[in-house]
């Protein structure tokens, strides 16, 4: 997909630095062993070592590996026949990336493969051609590859994330930046508070909340032209848009006469159509990924709860049955497992759980946790929580093993949204 290196002209720099980071502040003492050994190359020690290294920074970007360091390696395989498998072995490694770089007709030439040791086979070989001057992209997308011949999980590395940078009062914006923190711009920045990004299922968009006119208000940007739209509602207030799975609806709360409700505004008839209607507080939609049901929050049952919404009948059940406060809830990627807020005793942890039984799994120990945003393989959650009044995004993997936060040198940073899968 081009559109994120056409968006730079419409987005621009930050005149503050934020610079999201991903800082790892704790990975589990039984992660596997991985070795990225230089590739051997015709232009030089620069490109051996510089596809190898950002190999390496994307792998180890989670926390999720155990990198074996350069000085420690035994042999520096290129290709299958100067691989060793003793060599790994006696280092206890569990995988090992190696491969060689060329230059063709101005362009890179990349093979790589991957060894699992354990296996005794070659578990990926690939190739991969591209302009010298995008080696990022390049080593995005082999990272990927190399991720999921490891993990069974598609990679993340060419992903987006989109968020709300606070830098001082009165100043916000909407930013937008690589997975890793680079590349980071500015979409749109007001006076006024901005809130909720949701992207669209292509990438191409971002549906977001704005207060510019003094009210909220949703406005649908082009990613790719900086177009914005807004939803005409007669300047009723409207917040939390979603979209659908198939980008033909959004998904949203007005709240008339002061009583939010969910509503559905078809993107091709420009019709709004009602979902709920209770005198309790409907807030919060989220669809399932087949887009026949909508998660939303609410607090018809006396405090903060989870309901489903089926959208051929309007039928709602309750599915959150333990704790007073459950909201901000998420589908995961295979629409079994939810993911959600979770208040006990003034304290709000990020939470999952299978919508086939009860049990409420708490994955955090932050104590002000908001506003979680799936990985699109499933695996990594990013929220924004607070500590000492200024709010910061961190993250986990399901499994627990590793954790991280992506700190902000000035202000505060929230309300993460996680770009679908981008080419």
């Amino acid at each position: 997909m081009k559109i994120f290196f056409i968006i730079l002209i419409y987005c621009f720099s930050l005149n503050f630095e934020a610079k999201l980071k991903i800082e790892i502040i704790k990975g589990s003492e039984q992660l596997p062993n991985i070795a990225i050994v230089p590739f051997k190359s015709n232009l030089g020690r620069k490109f051996e070592y510089d596809v190898r290294n950002q190999i390496n920074e994307k792998l180890t970007l989670f926390g999720e590996f155990n990198s074996l360091r350069l000085d420690q390696m035994l042999s520096f395989p290129y290709n299958e026949d100067s691989f060793y498998r003793r060599d790994w072995e006696l280092l206890s490694m569990d995988y090992v990336v190696f491969g060689e770089v060329y230059e063709e007709a101005e362009n890179l030439v990349i093979y790589y493969s991957v060894a699992d040791i354990a296996l005794k086979r070659i578990i990926l070989r690939g190739d991969i051609i591209g302009d010298k001057e995008n080696i990022k992209l390049i080593t995005k997308k082999i990272s990927d590859r190399v991720y999921e011949s490891m993990t069974g999980l598609k990679g993340v590395f060419n992903t987006k994330l989109a968020y709300i940078l606070n830098p001082e009062p009165n100043k916000y914006s909407i930013c937008i930046s690589d997975i890793d923190g680079d590349n980071e711009n500015i979409l749109f920045s007001s006076n006024s508070p901005l809130m909720s990004p949701d992207w669209s299922p292509d990438g191409n968009k971002l549906a977001y909340v704005s207060f510019e006119k003094g009210f909220a208000e949703i406005f649908i940007q082009n990613l790719l032209t900086g177009d914005r739209e807004t939803i005409p509602t007669l300047g009723m207030s409207k917040s939390a848009p979603v979209w659908s799975p198939d980008s033909k609806n959004l998904a949203f709360v007005i709240s008339m006469s002061g009583n939010p409700d969910i509503y559905n505004y078809n993107l091709k008839t420009k019709k709004i159509s009602r979902l709920t209607s209770h005198y309790g507080i409907d807030t919060e939609p989220a669809w399932s990924p087949d887009g026949k049901r909508l998660l939303f929050t609410s607090n018809r049952s006396g405090s903060p709860q989870i309901f489903e919404i089926k959208i051929s009948n309007k039928r709602i059940k309750r599915v959150t049955l333990e704790g007073s406060y459950n909201a901000r809830s998420r589908f995961f990627p295979d629409g079994k497992n939810i993911v959600f807020v979770h208040g006990n005793n003034g304290f709000f942890h990020i939470a999952t759980r299978n919508l086939k039984d009860r049990f409420i799994n708490i994955i955090t120990k932050t104590t002000l946790d908001e506003s979680p945003t799936i990985s699109p393989n499933g695996h990594i959650i990013i929220y924004s929580t607070k500590k000492e009044n200024q709010g910061y995004l961190a993250g986990i993997t399901i499994d627990k093993k590793s954790k991280f936060q992506l700190p902000v040198k000035r202000g505060s940073v929230r309300e993460p949204a996680w770009s679908p899968f981008l080419n």
